[in-house]
Formats: structure tokens, C-alpha cells, sequence
């Protein structure tokens, strides 16, 4: 037996060798980052979802699971994150931080994920201080901020800083010193953001809400309930109000957007109509009104170069961010009731963000995302990302391109109910085949076979713009000009000519004022001489 055992031995050991090992093998890795030019990130207030869809194709990339409702989305300063936080409709109130997965400099990208999900206390996120993330507990009165590596667990260094109340804030950090914004209590604290030290308190602006900077002086401007409060930031007047702005009309300001040529826009929450113009460059400081259609989304393009309004009625309106003059229009939705307003439980205003091209507008209602390029108004296209559409941030490459192939299909505006619209020019009648499209309770057509279908040209001329000519008729019109040309004189138009997929629209009021082609039996205000908007001035 002893001569046997290493015999035995050895024969175990070989047939142990041949048993393959039960433990996981290796796998080759494979590289996951990829390149784009632009990603929209668009907050379901349905589900708590965080949608990211890849621009210029459209395609959804990933649907991320964060506490439901979404009440906000944050861009931290380095572009790479976001800070999302839920509705206040429950007794627990969180913060999760997503790394985008994004880089703006290159485009390089990856999947985006969810780095972490914190508890928060009536938190928000909207304002940075200087470079760094922040979070505002509203109910603990205090003020986080966020130094190191978001996506880490060892590596992120959180600093509190105590506020006078709880509240709601709107701060910025100007020189070194954070003045912080108090909704309830009605002043501007001034501190110190390194030791968290109070300087000072600027009493006088009851139920403050909204903040901007003029870049040039420093000044902060604050929306108080029946007036704007200025604060000086440098040299004697750091730290001192300099000056009190009234509001022309009732309505009060309670946000502000930056257009160009220093001027700021203030408009509050609901619809509204009328904005508010603040030429910063000019003292004493006074506002001037904007009448606008009723209008429950407002933004500024990421060049500052237009102003944007989202009338209740689905329309987009592309404004000149320092006149405010009206470029152009896109009919994009189906429009929201005269109720129609938000509460703090969750997100379900529509949103708009802009590319260097393009404006992306969330349709909550709708569960899709209008697609608009910025300078012709032309509807491009829609995102349709399911559920309910609200918040938005665009992510975009430096010089990138986020324009889609022109083979997508785009679905227009809603057409009206009718019953037998018809046109008439003379004693000649033509029935439509199909209804008009409607905007504002104004009905559009198409001008080139409108107008051909009576006999009239349609010239479409590089760098002058269309012309119609026939039966004694010339009129010269451009794409969202304020006026046209009829028979050598000048005409304001009732509303901007739009395109829409490539096609050129007109109003149904200065279809019959400049064509003399009127629309019967259509849902608009298609009647003879009911308003008449056109001034008349020589050349």
C-alpha cells in the first residue's frame, strides 16, 4: 500500500488538473467612449426619469431612475455634471448628481450615470459660488458648498455656510464677497464665502426673488414685490443699495434673462403679457414695457443674441434680444388652457434650451420636444422622448454641429376644424382641399399655391426674398420681415411671413391686405375689415 500511495497521488492530482477551474475568466474590455457633438438632457416629471438623447441624431441613449417628481435640473460650473432634484411633495427631499458622461471641450463621451443621491432639506442647486457646485438647504438655513470630486466617495469636501433664515435664495459672488438674496425676510446678507462671516444686510426689498449681474459695473440687480433693488459690488458702493427701480405697470419681476448690449429682461411666473426692458448702460435706471402675446416660457439663446417667448398658444417667438424686436415666428404646439400654471410638487411647465443654431422647447403635453432653428424659424423637427417632458439642459461640443439630416420627417402644427373653407379673390372662389394651419385663432396658408391657385407668381428671389406679381399686383415679401412691399409702398404685416418645412406661410389678414385673397368658412378671424394693423409710409 505504502508503494502505491505516491502512485495514488499523483494520479488524483492529474485528474484534478483536467477539472476546469470554477472561478470567473477574464473578459477583453472594451472601450466605451465615442464622440458627439451635443446632448439634451430632458427631465420626465411623469416617472423621475433623466432622458439623454444623442444630437444631432435624435436617438435616446439612456433613461435614468432618479426619486420622482423632478423639480429641477442644475449644470455644475465644470459643464460635466448635473444636479437634480425632486418635487416638494413629500416628506423626504433628495439631490442626485449625474455625471453627463460629456466632455464640451472635445465631445468625447460616455454613458452618463448617477454618481450619488443625497438628502436634501427644501434643497436647490440653480446658483454656483464662484467655480464651486451649491446646494441650498432652504428649511436649515445653510448653504453647501461642494469642493472635490463629485463622482467619488473620499474625494469631495463639504463646507457649510449658516444663512440669516430659512428661506428662499438667490445669491451670486461678486469680488469675494457672496450676497445672498432672502425671499421671506426681504434683504440681501453679504458675506464672507471662506469663513462664512456676515458683513452686512441691505433691508428694503420685500419678497425678493430673481438676481442678475451687470458684467461691466458689478451691480447686482434683485426683483423685490414693487420694485428692483440695485447693489453695488465694488469700490464705496460694495456692499450698498444705489439704486431703486419702479415698475411701470403692475406687474412685478421675479427673473431676469441677459440679452446683448447689457440690457436685461424681467418677467415673472404665469402668463404673461408684457416684459420688461432694462438698459443697464443708461442712468438713472428705467424700465421700459413690452406688450407680447400671452407667454408662459421665456430664455435667452445661448449667444444672447435672441430673446425667446413661448406664447400659451404654442408659438415660439424669436424676439431681438436687445430692441425686443419680433424676428420671427414657429408655430411648434398645440398650446396650454388659460389655467395652466405650476406648483413646488413637481416640473410641468414646458422648458427651452439653445444650441449656437438651434432652440429646443419641451411639450409636456404632448411628450415631445420641438426642434426650431433660431435664425429662420423654421420647424425643424420633433423628439419624441415619451412621457411628460419638462426641465431641459443642452450639452454642447465647442463648435460643434447639432443640425439633423434634412431626410427626418417633421409634423406640423395642428390644422383647424373647419367646415368647407374656401378662398375668394374677386368674383373667383376656390375651395381648399385641405384645412389651414392655425396659430393664435389665426388661420396660415401656404403662400405659393394660395396665390397660384388665382392666377398670381411666386418668385423666390436670392437675396430679396419672395415677390408676387399678376393682374396688376406686386408686392415684395421676406421671411420674418415686420413688412412688406405692395405696389412700391410699405405695408406692416399683421405677423411675420414664416417657413415651415420649407415652405413659405402667410397670415390670413395680410393674405386679403396685400393679395386680396380672403379665407371663408375657416376657425380664425378670417372677416373683412375686423382690425386692420397696416400703417402706410413712403419709400
Amino acid at each position: 500500500m505504502k508503494r502505491l500511495m505516491p502512485f495514488l497521488l499523483s494520479s488524483l492530482f492529474l485528474l484534478l488538473s483536467a477539472i476546469p477551474a470554477m472561478a470567473h475568466g477574464t473578459v477583453e474590455r472594451v472601450p466605451e467612449i465615442a464622440s458627439a457633438e451635443a446632448r439634451l438632457f430632458v427631465a420626465d416629471s411623469t416617472t423621475g426619469d433623466l432622458v439623454t438623447v444623442d444630437l444631432p441624431s435624435g436617438r435616446t441613449l439612456s433613461r435614468l431612475s432618479t426619486p420622482a417628481s423632478i423639480m429641477s435640473l442644475a449644470l455644475a460650473p465644470d459643464a460635466r455634471h448635473l444636479f437634480v432634484t425632486r418635487g416638494r411633495n413629500t416628506d423626504k427631499d433628495y439631490v442626485t448628481v449625474v455625471n453627463t458622461g460629456f466632455d464640451p471641450e472635445t465631445g468625447s463621451a460616455r454613458p452618463p450615470f448617477i454618481s450619488r443621491t443625497f438628502e436634501g432639506y427644501s434643497p436647490d442647486s440653480s446658483h454656483p459660488v464662484g467655480n464651486l457646485p451649491s446646494i441650498a438647504n432652504e428649511s436649515k438655513a445653510e448653504l453647501l458648498l461642494l469642493d472635490g470630486d463629485l463622482d467619488s466617495l473620499d474625494g469631495l469636501t463639504v463646507r457649510k455656510l449658516a444663512l440669516a433664515g430659512n428661506a428662499h435664495y438667490h445669491y451670486a459672488v461678486v469680488d469675494g464677497l457672496l450676497y445672498v438674496g432672502h425671499l421671506q425676510q426681504g434683504f440681501v446678507q453679504v458675506l464672507d464665502p471662506e469663513t462664512g462671516k456676515e458683513k452686512t444686510r441691505i433691508a428694503g426689498c420685500p419678497v425678493l426673488h430673481g438676481i442678475a449681474k451687470d458684467e461691466q459695473t458689478g451691480r447686482l440687480f434683485f426683483g423685490c414685490q414693487n420694485e428692483t433693488l440695485v447693489v453695488g459690488t465694488q469700490g464705496e458702493e460694495t456692499a450698498k443699495a444705489v439704486a431703486h427701480i419702479n415698475y411701470p405697470e403692475k406687474q412685478r419681476v421675479a427673473a431676469f434673462l441677459t440679452g446683448k448690449n447689457r440690457v436685461l429682461w424681467g418677467y415673472t411666473e404665469g402668463t404673461l403679457p408684457l416684459l420688461y426692458k432694462l438698459d443697464v448702460s443708461h442712468e438713472p435706471y428705467a424700465y421700459e414695457t413690452m406688450e407680447i402675446e400671452p407667454s408662459i416660457r421665456q430664455a435667452v439663446s445661448s449667444d444672447q443674441a435672441y430673446l425667446l417667448s413661448l406664447r400659451r398658444s404654442g408659438t415660439l417667438e424669436i424676439r431681438d434680444s436687445a430692441s425686443g424686436k419680433l424676428l420671427r415666428t414657429a408655430a411648434i404646439g398645440k398650446g396650454w388652457s388659460a389655467d395652466f400654471h405650476e406648483h413646488v410638487d413637481k416640473a410641468v411647465l414646458p422648458d427651452i434650451a439653445t444650441s449656437s443654431r438651434f432652440a429646443y422647447v419641451s411639450l409636456p403635453n404632448e411628450g415631445r420636444i420641438a426642434q426650431v432653428e433660431l435664425s429662420s424659424g423654421t420647424l425643424v423637427r420633433y423628439l419624441e422622448v415619451g412621457g411628460e417632458p419638462t426641465r431641459l439642459e443642452l450639452l454642447e461640443k465647442t463648435g460643434g454641429d447639432d443640425t439633423p439630416s434634412s431626410s427626418q420627417p417633421v409634423e406640423l402644427p395642428k390644422a383647424a376644424e373647419t367646415t368647407d373653407p374656401s378662398l375668394t379673390r374677386g368674383d373667383k372662389t376656390v375651395r381648399l382641399t385641405a384645412s389651414p394651419l392655425m396659430q393664435d385663432d389665426h388661420a396660415w396658408l401656404p403662400l405659393r399655391s394660395t396665390a397660384e391657385a388665382f392666377g398670381l407668381h411666386v418668385k423666390w428671389q436670392a437675396g430679396t426674398g419672395i415677390s408676387v406679381t399678376g393682374e396688376g399686383l406686386s408686392v415684395q415679401l421676406t421671411i420674418g420681415g415686420q413688412s412688406a412691399k405692395l405696389g412700391g409702398v410699405a405695408k406692416e404685416l399683421h405677423a411675420p411671413i414664416q417657413l415651415i418645412s420649407h415652405t413659405a406661410y402667410i397670415q390670413e389678414h395680410d393674405l386679403e391686405v396685400l393679395l386680396g385673397i380672403k379665407l371663408l368658412g375657416a376657425g380664425g378671424h378670417a372677416h373683412a375689415h375686423e382690425h386692420d394693423h397696416s400703417t402706410e409710409h413712403a419709400d
